[in-house]
């Protein structure tokens, strides 16, 4: 059984978005200074693709500290929208045939790692290759939670 919220929980909620925002903030700033102060440009491309996930990172906290203040306060809207359960045929044999297609990049990315096995020791194509597989990844686990919620 799921436990029911409560003010108190969603304040707890709250309060841990917003410190764990601000140390966001903060882990960004050292970032951007990274990237402006070395001289490696490999090591630039790299802190500059880690900035665009922190500040996804920065922006998803957000919405969803204003959506745990929209349950407290019973507003109408605002922060992360919340998933209204349908039954959509048509969006689940979307989401069937979206999901098959990561899988079959995840298996072309891992036949591109494995061709790639020998390349020099500073190449950034190896590591590359493995964050696209992790995107993969978590592609598809959001397209399994539509699924949950088309089907």
């Amino acid at each position: 059984m799921t436990p029911i919220p409560d003010q108190e929980s969603d304040a707890k909620i709250l309060e841990h978005l917003r410190t764990h925002d601000s140390r966001e903030g903060a882990v960004l700033d050292a970032y951007r200074r990274l990237v402006e102060q070395t001289a490696d440009e490999g090591i630039r491309y790299l802190g500059r693709i880690i900035i665009d996930d922190e500040e996804r990172h920065h922006h998803l906290l957000a919405g969803m500290a204003e959506r745990i203040e929209v349950w407290m306060h019973q507003r109408e809207d605002g922060g992360t929208p919340p998933l209204t359960p349908t039954l959509d045929p048509e969006l689940l044999e979307q989401t069937r045939q979206l999901i098959a297609l990561e899988r079959d990049d995840a298996r072309e990315l891992r036949q591109l790692q494995k061709e790639l096995r020998y390349a020099p020791a500073t190449s950034l194509l190896p590591l590359l290759v493995k964050l696209m597989l992790h995107d993969n990844a978590k592609h598809i686990e959001m397209l399994r939670f539509i699924r949950a919620y088309t089907g």
